[in-house]
């Protein structure tokens, strides 16, 4: 297991409720129900990025728990019985963890994800408004992307990262360049993407860009003024721009800090160091975390 796995490991104090695996229940999942139900009839499933550390998700999970909310921290690849990689991940698995939770007596299921766990978020959202009725993507992206595969440094797949009922959901091609990934993050002096993608969230193919309009629930975005893994802040102002002329029914709402990374999530990491802006600005980023933090409780209760 990798050192960064075992410190997540490390720092989890909640005591699962129930755990699911893909042989028995067709998901990989840890559910944790808190001590006091602040959020009756509600449940919302959370998913990490493309980091694939499971440990670390549940940790962020956690983190809701003790404030109230029952969460399933579901694994969507990088475990057993998983891909081993971003080609076609099936989206099916969220279903089946949605599915789980309305059959036992959760009225209302919500999505929290983050980087490409916010792509899968949003994703998943538009394709199963039956079953979701809330999103909460962090450092969000519009389009469904290619697969890729992570083996000394990224490989770019000829396929898409996430599928449907055993087809593939139409995809934006990237623009991969070692020597240009090299040269953004040297230049800020952390992990740089935002090449990759920036022509792919701004002229993306309509049938490539996620179909937000389709959720049947408030949309909660959040993302740093600039982020320097993948334009969130573009992405997000082109989900509103979709939403608007869509005349999206829900309430949607997007929060940006100046001071923040691709980490705005409300748990210390080592991590967070690999960006420039948390280790220029450490305490402000925490604060930014911190807040993103409250704001979606408060969205939780008051609007969803």
């Amino acid at each position: 297991m990798k050192t960064s796995a075992k410190r997540a490991i490390e720092q989890l104090t909640l005591t699962p409720n129930e755990e699911f695996t893909m042989k028995e229940n067709g998901f990989v999942g840890t559910l944790y129900r808190p001590e006091k139900d602040e959020y009756p009839g509600k449940a919302v499933i959370m998913f990490g990025g493309s980091d694939g550390i499971y440990p670390f998700t549940r940790l962020m999970a956690e983190k809701y728990v003790k404030r109230g909310m029952a969460m399933l921290a579901l694994a969507y690849w990088n475990e057993p019985g998983l891909p081993d990689c971003f080609e076609k991940i099936p989206v099916e698995v969220v279903e089946k963890a949605a599915l789980w939770l309305w059959e036992h007596g959760y009225e209302k299921v919500g999505l929290w994800g983050i980087s490409m766990g916010a792509e899968l978020a949003l994703l998943a959202g538009s394709l199963m408004p039956e079953l979701i009725s809330c999103v909460t993507a962090v450092c969000p992206i519009n389009i469904c992307g290619q697969g890729f595969i992570k083996k000394k440094g990224v490989m770019l797949l000829d396929c898409s990262a996430f599928s449907w009922r055993g087809k593939e959901i139409p995809w934006a091609r990237l623009r991969f360049s070692r020597r240009r990934v090299l040269r953004d993050s040297l230049r800020e002096k952390g992990v740089c993407l935002r090449s990759c993608y920036e022509n792919a969230v701004l002229y993306a193919p309509e049938e490539a860009q996620i179909k937000v309009e389709n959720i049947d629930g408030p949309v909660l975005l959040f993302y740093p003024e600039y982020d320097v893994m993948w334009p969130s802040e573009l992405a997000a102002k082109r989900i509103t721009e979709r939403l608007k002329k869509k005349d999206f029914a829900h309430l949607y709402k997007c929060v940006s800090y100046r001071y923040a990374s691709h980490m705005l999530i409300p748990v210390t990491s080592r991590f967070s160091m690999m960006f420039k802006a948390e280790r220029k600005y450490p305490e402000k980023c925490r604060q930014s975390d911190t807040d993103a933090f409250e704001k979606t409780l408060v969205f939780w209760k008051e609007v969803w």
